[in-house]
């Protein structure tokens, strides 16, 4: 633990030193386009060591958008563990007067060996298999690149907090079932021992309900979703399924600079859905990966489980410890304390054992803000299945 501490203390360093003082404005002072650019650096326990580039544009206009008029963020990031994504991702969220919203994200997303350890809540996981010298080096593991873009499109009805969602996708995904021809896997033995490669292109639709007071570290207010994803044939999919996924937060202002916030998802995809797809949970922003590591719960291995139904509940309290400028640039610190709990079901949620048999995971984390819309985050987490996994990266998990 002493030496994940140090190395966590040598990267955060890095992220918040060598960020360009042109980046983090003063708040108040933020009008037309600024653009900066960050080491992506960072250690994650399942993932290993990050390293790469992030460049963001932001345009603020004359300062009135909120949080800002658009943002553009291209990202080369790989890890010591096998991951290489060249990505982009754009945000308009005050399109036409504040409307309409436009997320967008494209690029291609390898992972040499990500995880796979069976379906179920209840999947076994056997340490002495997962030996990097022994005959099955990649035993937990497969390999996945994911190539393609999304786009989703929401409409504020009246005054009203309520926005409709459009989204659409089109993605191509490449297996390789054993990671470097090396032994065999779980996926092999269990889903496919041939290489493939196969298209999810979809189309989604939902309603989003948000009265947060701010949408970086929020004090205040509720944001919820529902969101229904239908891959199909007619859309040049090899794949025909449904996914619907509701998601709750909400965030509780308890006293100057401590807030409550929570996070509830239950997540269900109907039969068809292969099984390189039962990790990813949609979100009106920026999908995530589950269930278990850095986004959702934490203390657990990567994706240790996968089913067609899942559910995952998160609690955070969030002190704001300290606020401080240093080089022009003004930061906010926020310690936080969090309980993660979740669980799947092989063939779909079961509402009648949504609070049996949880997993759990606990523990603490530091977010450094500089200026409002750049988050250096560091967690560290554990449970009855892992010991102190830590998570070093960017921005608030909810």
């Amino acid at each position: 633990m002493t030496r994940y501490a140090k190395l966590s203390a040598l990267c955060t360093a890095a992220i918040v030193g060598l960020a360009p003082p042109g980046l983090w404005a003063q708040q108040g002072a933020r009008t037309g386009l600024e653009f900066g650019g960050v080491p992506a650096i960072n250690f994650d326990s399942d993932e290993g060591f990050g390293y790469g580039v992030i460049t963001e544009f932001y345009q603020y206009g004359d300062g009135s958008p909120l949080p800002y008029a658009w943002t553009v963020q291209p990202r080369v990031f790989l890890t010591t563990e096998g991951r290489r994504d060249v990505t982009v991702f754009f945000d308009a969220p005050d399109l036409f007067g504040g409307a309409w919203r436009l997320t967008a994200f494209g690029g291609t997303e390898k992972q040499i060996a990500t995880p796979y350890y069976g379906l179920g809540n209840d999947s076994q996981y056997d340490e002495s298999l997962d030996a990097d010298d022994g005959p099955d080096p990649y035993f937990y593991r497969y390999g996945r690149t994911r190539d393609g873009v999304t786009a989703k499109l929401q409409r504020r009805l009246s005054s009203a907090p309520v926005r409709l969602l459009f989204g659409a996708g089109a993605q191509q995904t490449h297996i390789l079932p054993v990671p470097e021809g090396e032994g065999t896997t779980v996926y092999a033995q269990q889903v496919a021992p041939e290489a493939s490669s196969t298209w999810t292109n979809f189309l989604q639709a939902g309603l989003v309900y948000d009265t947060r007071d701010r949408e970086t570290g929020p004090t205040r207010g509720v944001w919820a979703e529902l969101l229904v994803q239908r891959s199909d044939d007619a859309l040049g999919a090899d794949y025909d399924f449904t996914r619907v996924t509701a998601t709750g937060r909400h965030y509780v202002s308890l006293s100057e600079g401590l807030v409550l916030a929570q996070r509830i998802i239950v997540q269900h995809a109907s039969s068809g859905i292969p099984e390189h797809e039962l990790s990813w949970i949609q979100s009106s922003f920026k999908d995530q990966e589950g269930l278990g590591g850095a986004k959702s719960l934490r203390g657990v291995q990567r994706n240790r489980y996968a089913g067609r139904g899942m559910a995952l509940w998160n609690a955070e309290l969030r002190w704001r410890a300290a606020r401080f400028d240093m080089l022009g640039r003004n930061f906010t610190a926020v310690l936080s304390g969090f309980v993660d709990h979740g669980r799947v079901w092989r063939d779909g949620v079961d509402l009648s054992e949504i609070a049996s048999d949880l997993h759990r995971g606990f523990g603490g984390g530091l977010r450094v803000a500089m200026g409002e819309n750049f988050v250096v985050a560091f967690d560290a987490g554990t449970s009855t299945e892992t010991t102190a996994p830590i998570y070093i990266g960017l921005g608030y998990l909810y």
